[in-house]
């Protein structure tokens, strides 16, 4: 069955046995496939065999037509066979709560959770929906939206197939008010704050982290920002429902006052001034700072998105010369015994704009150095040192330069900078939670969840979770999510102090991932242990370049002149 130059209705039909089986022609066909991101997911007859995995098996059944969908299912011929330029995503049978009755045919909804849908890349969402034919047109005139079933990150039907690959989404309605014929707007919006998280840590007894895939690009003055299709960048256009949104906010405003009261234990107007000016000094007072908002983004030029082919896995950074640091589990590793290609990895710099002509893609040589759990002194590691094919990464600064071994990470501000949602280049200002603070931050973070209290004990029970079981450990409460482990963190004097790592989080029912804090590891044990392994291997140029002291360099001059030295024979 598997000819790429077909659809898999072409395909079925030069199969006897299900020509023969096939006798009512009124009927539905429903094909369900047994592999991709979301299992049992039902294709039209129209997806292209080049979609579908070799040894994939598929599901073919027949419904009955209510008389709403269409039951002419002839083989169409306006796509590709080369799948490289063509994406796949789910879609849940039931929308939000405006919207449940998501297919015209409401038999198919009985009988499929979710359907997957085909698209060109460059095409948009509102495109591929349309020509798949199964979705009512309320959804096309109305204004409508994806919600990620993950994390709730909401995408607008305007948005281009290319970053909804492999994701699965509920539709859920934003306004009632009809659209215009085109919707060419294209916005992210984060719909919970701080449910931070990032990618791919593994389900550890001491910690655990599920990523929150989330994009978010800034609003301004009621505006959002457009793609101009002559000129492929983005542009501001007016937002039509800014006026119902400033609305909604407004009434919600009375009552986040008041809770704000009872939290903070404020009596009258002028507590609440007091607090707000006192909070926003707090959180613009050290980065906001011209020399050291310049020296920061001087040494974001060392940070690159991590990708395995074309997926995006994580972030790194320049740490040395041609040497990139990164956590371990960003390049699949989980325990000592793992074994990762490395050389199905690139490191690429520069990528601050989702239509960049300026990233630096470069592919990595080798995995020279990892760990992954305990050392020796009970300190939790979690990273990979890698090699890139270049000599000299000459244009970006060694973050190590910028590394302090006597920076306190107890307690302050930092900057973290990486690619939280597999996306451009970004950075949060926020304060490390002091290690005597963290149990009341994480009572606090219950306390304003108690819907969900029940799902935080329980997950808090099954992984252990203890927020202080790490001395080399801090914690802190961050906006940045998937995709940004690996991540550089800087104090308020710009000085490197860790590594971005994960999360304690936990899941609804609705599988929306929470986050009660996240945390970083500092940098010494992990250059501790680089250089012990240097040492093993007899890396005598590492451990030049991670040797912070006089006396260490002097050692290690001494050992370079005398592995130079010819033996005597």
């Amino acid at each position: 069955m598997h000819d790429t130059s077909k659809t898999v209705l072409e395909a079925l039909m030069k199969n006897n046995i299900f020509m023969n089986i096939k006798k009512n022609k009124e009927k539905e066909i429903v094909i369900l496939r047994s592999k991709g991101n979301v299992l049992r997911a039902a294709v039209k007859t129209d997806f292209p065999c080049c979609l579908i995995e070799k040894d994939e098996i598929l599901k073919i059944q027949f419904i009955n037509n209510d008389g709403n969908a269409s039951t002419e299912q002839k083989p169409t011929t306006d796509y590709t066979s080369n799948p490289e330029t063509l994406v796949t995503f789910y879609i849940h049978t039931t929308g939000g709560e405006k919207i449940k009755l998501l297919m015209k045919n409401r038999i198919l909804r009985l009988n499929v959770d979710d359907v997957c849908v085909y698209a060109f890349k460059e095409e948009d969402c509102i495109t591929a929906l349309k020509r798949d034919g199964r979705f009512i047109d309320y959804i096309f005139q109305k204004h409508c939206a994806l919600s990620e079933m993950d994390s709730e990150t909401i995408y607008e039907m305007s948005i281009t197939a290319e970053h909804l690959h492999q994701k699965h989404f509920r539709v859920v309605v934003l306004s009632d008010q009809n659209q215009p014929d085109s919707q060419d707007d294209l916005t992210f919006v984060k719909t919970e704050p701080n449910v931070a998280s990032d990618a791919d840590v593994a389900e550890t007894a001491g910690s655990s982290q599920n990523p929150i895939n989330t994009e978010q690009d800034k609003k301004q003055d009621g505006n959002t920002t457009s793609m101009d299709p002559s000129t492929k960048q983005y542009v501001a256009k007016p937002n039509v429902n800014s006026e119902e949104i400033l609305g909604i906010l407004r009434d919600q405003f009375p009552d986040l006052l008041e809770t704000l009261k009872k939290r903070e234990k404020l009596k009258n107007k002028s507590e609440v001034q007091k607090f707000f000016r006192e909070e926003y000094g707090k959180s613009v007072e050290n980065f906001l700072e011209v020399k050291k908002v310049k020296q920061l983004m001087k040494l974001s030029d060392s940070v690159c998105q991590i990708r395995k082919g074309g997926t995006r896995e994580g972030t790194g950074f320049l740490l040395f010369n041609r040497f990139i640091l990164t956590n371990a589990h960003v390049i699949g590793i989980f325990t000592d015994l793992t074994k990762v290609n490395a050389e199905q990895f690139t490191a690429v710099f520069g990528y601050e704009d989702l239509d960049s002509k300026d990233s630096k893609c470069i592919p990595v040589k080798q995995l020279t150095d990892y760990f992954y759990g305990k050392d020796d002194k009970g300190r939790h590691l979690d990273y990979a040192l890698l090699e890139l094919d270049v000599d000299k990464m000459a244009e970006c600064p060694n973050l190590f330069d910028s590394y302090s071994p006597n920076a306190p990470i107890k307690k302050g501000q930092i900057c973290i900078v990486g690619h939280p949602g597999e996306g451009v280049k970004k950075m949060d200002p926020c304060f490390i939670i002091e290690r005597e603070n963290r149990l009341e931050a994480a009572h606090k973070h219950a306390s304003e969840h108690q819907h969900l209290i029940h799902v935080i004990n329980e997950k808090c029970v099954e992984e252990k979770w203890d927020f202080s079981a790490y001395e080399n450990q801090f914690t802190y409460d961050s906006c940045f999510f998937h995709g940004s482990s690996g991540s550089p963190v800087f104090d308020v004097d710009c000085n490197l102090i860790g590594i971005h790592t994960g999360g304690y989080k936990y899941k609804t029912k609705g599988d929306k991932t929470w986050s009660v804090m996240e945390y970083g590891f500092s940098m010494q044990p992990i250059l501790d242990n680089i250089i012990a392994v240097a040492r093993i291997k007899g890396l005598l140029d590492i451990i030049r370049n991670v040797s912070q002291t006089a006396e260490q360099q002097n050692l290690i001059d001494t050992e370079m002149k005398d592995a130079e030295e010819p033996e005597e024979s």
